[in-house]
């Protein structure tokens, strides 16, 4: 079922998730929840947590944009989309990169916001899948920010926390203009 989204200012973005037990059946639902609501919004969405349906579990789901980036054809939503339950970085590297990032908790479309976020170049991230497997896996490039964002939703904290100039945060419609006009982002 396509769940309603969290938005910002609402106590369960802001708080640490709990740890859950993957064989539950209502965590499977929930995981399917978050599936649909991600397929529903698969134009503007590369991932979605627990907390921004309302739920203040241990649990994202992250849109491989690394396998999509090779793939001739569209990749199969089983594939697509990356269940973590549970999950913790593991290590991360020294080395940053910036790319812009936006967030389904914080307005759609064109009154939603956006800003350039540093983070980690690549992250190993360690998770239990939805059979109760542990799973290890390298995240690198946009990819890493992707699972990143995600992450921070189960620590209670907004990509927002990130950008220290307020004047680089730009609305989606100035943004989309900004890259019809220039065919590129902004320079950060």
């Amino acid at each position: 079922m396509v769940k309603k989204i969290v938005q910002i200012g609402d106590p369960v973005l802001e708080q640490k998730c709990d740890k859950v037990d993957p064989k539950d059946p209502k965590i499977q639902e929930l995981i399917n929840d978050l599936i649909d609501t991600c397929k529903e919004k698969e134009d503007i969405t590369a991932g979605l947590s627990a907390p921004q349906v309302g739920e203040k579990l241990r649990i994202c789901i992250c849109r491989r944009t690394d396998l999509e980036e090779g793939s001739e054809k569209p990749l199969p939503s089983e594939t697509l989309w990356e269940v973590l339950i549970n999950p913790t970085v593991k290590n991360s590297s020294k080395k940053t990169s910036t790319y812009w990032e936006g967030c389904l908790s914080i307005g759609e479309g064109p009154e939603g916001l956006y800003g350039p976020v540093a983070r980690p170049e690549e992250v190993t991230v360690e998770f239990q899948t939805r059979t109760g497997d542990k799973k290890t896996l390298q995240c690198s490039g946009f990819f890493s920010h992707v699972v990143q964002h995600e992450l921070d939703h189960l620590e209670g904290v907004l990509f927002l926390k990130y950008i220290s100039d307020p004047d680089t945060i730009w609305k989606g419609k100035e943004l989309d203009k900004y890259y019809s006009k220039h065919g590129e982002y902004p320079p950060v």
